[in-house]
């Protein structure tokens, strides 16, 4: 264990020479006193208080932003837009884990909230706050070692250096689609994407991680080194343990090439999903896939639009190896597009990428140990024709799991969803133009409350914490399950104090 002292910083700013020095005068010599006292000796006066933003400006060297200097609104801006009126009285680009260690510090000193942020995509605006707002963007570097295949990535990386990190090493692992989201809050959830069901989540592929926790140590974890805290942030959650610095995962080497492929059906769509569904659920772990179902007005289907699919995804084969295992469901309907490239497995990232722009949105979500059934399919279609509109969308979308994930026991890691097959989100995202119009919004969020009662009937159980959902009742067992208890010890063993909390904190 790599252990640093906590520093004090509040105590040491309030010592006499600094106090004056932020006062704005330089301290007294022996020699320079006054020979007249103003005071009695015995009741010196007080020397002015020190600015609690100035002396976090001394422990950080530059690194602090306040609202009137240039560049602050753009830095506080989330990507979740729902709460871009959430913002910080400073935000603070933390460059090295002794720095995060003295910041931590000063927030309890003078009890200051904050949050975390990596790339700041956190559905329920947890990466957001009021307070100081902990920036891990300068803590970006990203390392490949060739003699042991592994990569180190510091906390503040987000994914599209990542992804040219591991394109010049002809590597990869489990990595998501969007390039601006943050490595932190991505694995330690869990990491999902395309590769999870034969290389297993982003957060399996995890050997080695650092942390600074409340009492300002820093700490290295592992299998071998402080295990406990290396259990709980393989699936436990951002923000719930400490502040991660850097990861270090294992790699693979990158496919030569893959197919990757974007088909779209808007004819015959329900008995396509159907057909689709029980194709991909016989599919090999080599199939990466996301099936979405777009939500349709009612006046819209009424004229004639159906319910579209939309099927993205990799298969590391061929192209006929792809078309046969689709052969079924093509004999259904023919799609309106099937966009299907043979391509070296960066090129294929780059085509299947999702520019995750920033934009109003709510997500709720819930994993299915089978495949979708006629039965749910028949209610979920019935509901998605009756989307009340929005200036953006309405889905009902799912990914594909199971495979090496399942492979895991729930009890191995804190991620404890172990046994799906698929995880199933009801997503809703809506323009600015609706933000003035809260009948607008409300209407979409109770048309995806209803929908996602639907996929709880359906079997749909538990919840993926990197997609958080303030609206869940009992958030707890749904992200957890009975992983809970023993995250919780280990939350009361290296935060005694509560010191990261937020609404859904452990």
């Amino acid at each position: 264990m790599n252990a640093a002292p906590r520093l004090n910083r509040r105590s040491l700013l309030l010592g006499t020479a600094a106090s004056a020095a932020l006062a704005g005068f330089a301290p007294l010599r022996a020699q320079e006193a006054p020979t007249t006292a103003l005071v009695p000796a015995s009741a010196p006066a007080p020397s002015p208080p020190v600015d609690r933003w100035q002396a976090l400006a001394r422990i950080t060297d530059g690194a602090l932003l306040r609202p009137s200097d240039a560049g602050f609104a753009a830095e506080a801006m989330p990507n979740n837009l729902r709460f871009r009126h959430v913002r910080p009285e400073g935000i603070v680009r933390c460059r090295t884990p002794q720095m995060i260690g003295d910041v931590l510090s000063w927030c309890q000193d003078y009890e200051v909230p904050f949050a975390l942020r990596g790339g700041g995509h956190s559905y329920a605006g947890f990466s957001t706050t009021h307070g100081l707002l902990i920036d891990m963007a300068a803590m970006n570097t990203i390392a490949y070692d060739p003699a042991t295949g592994r990569a180190k990535v510091g906390a503040g990386a987000i994914n599209q250096p990542i992804y040219d990190a591991l394109r010049q090493a002809g590597r990869m692992m489990t990595h998501g689609r969007c390039p601006t989201v943050g490595v932190a809050g991505f694995v330690l959830g869990g990491g999902i994407g395309f590769n999870m069901r034969r290389l297993g989540l982003a957060s399996d592929n995890l050997v080695a991680s650092e942390i600074v926790t409340a009492d300002g140590r820093v700490r290295t974890l592992s299998a071998s080194e402080e295990p406990d805290l290396f259990w709980a942030i393989r699936g436990g959650g951002g923000g719930n343990f400490g502040v991660s610095t850097s990861f270090t995962f294992d790699t693979v080497p990158a496919d030569p090439q893959l197919t990757a492929f974007r088909i779209v059906w808007r004819q015959n769509t329900r008995k396509v999903a159907g057909a689709l569904f029980a194709a991909l659920d016989d599919a090999p772990v080599t199939l990466g896939t996301r099936v979405s179902l777009a939500g349709v007005t009612p006046k819209l289907h009424v004229g004639g639009r159906q319910v579209a699919i939309t099927l993205l995804g990799q298969f590391a084969g061929d192209r006929q190896g792809l078309e046969k295992l689709l052969q079924p469901v093509m004999a259904v309907a023919a799609p309106e597009l099937a966009d299907i490239r043979e391509l070296p497995y960066w090129d294929a990232q780059a085509f299947l990428m999702e520019p995750g722009a920033p934009a109003w949105y709510r997500e709720r979500s819930a994993f299915l140990d089978t495949a979708p059934s006629d039965a749910f399919l028949d209610k979920a279609f019935d509901h998605l024709v009756r989307w009340p509109g929005t200036g953006a969308h309405g889905d009902l979308f799912f990914f594909q799991t199971g495979g090496r994930i399942n492979e895991t026991a729930p009890a191995a890691s804190a991620f404890v969803h172990r046994a799906s097959r698929w995880l199933s989100v009801v997503g809703v995202s809506w323009s600015e133009d609706d933000t003035v119009r809260p009948e607008i919004v409300r209407a979409a969020k109770d048309w995806q409350d209803a929908l996602y009662h639907t996929v709880d009937h359906a079997g749909g159980h538990g919840a993926f914490v990197n997609f958080p959902d303030a609206s869940l009742a009992e958030w707890r067992a749904r992200y957890y399950g009975a992983n809970l208890p023993r995250l919780a010890a280990i939350k009361a063993a290296v935060d005694p104090g509560n010191l990261f909390s937020f609404p859904q904190a452990i």
